[in-house]
């Protein structure tokens, strides 16, 4: 398996599997970045890994339920869970 984190593209993922016998993993960290799940299996990547981007995700809905908060007094967030 060849962790290969920070590929600029989906051609260049696409490169990087065609080159190789392993197989590869996608990180999903960096913004502009995200593919489909169907887009990296067709470029070959065999895993993908998540890295901090699901615990980054839930901590801006923290801040924007705590903002709301402290900004206007309600708790809209409730009724968007």
């Amino acid at each position: 398996m060849l962790f290969a984190p920070a590929l600029p593209s989906l051609d260049a993922v696409r490169s990087v599997s065609a080159s190789l016998a392993k197989p590869v993993s996608f990180m999903v960290s960096i913004k502009g970045k995200s593919f489909s799940v169907a887009e990296l299996q067709a470029a070959g990547v065999r895993r993908i890994s998540t890295a901090t981007s699901l615990y980054r995700a839930a901590l801006a809905r923290l801040r924007s339920a705590a903002r709301e908060i402290k900004d206007s007094g309600r708790c809209g967030y409730v009724d968007r869970l």
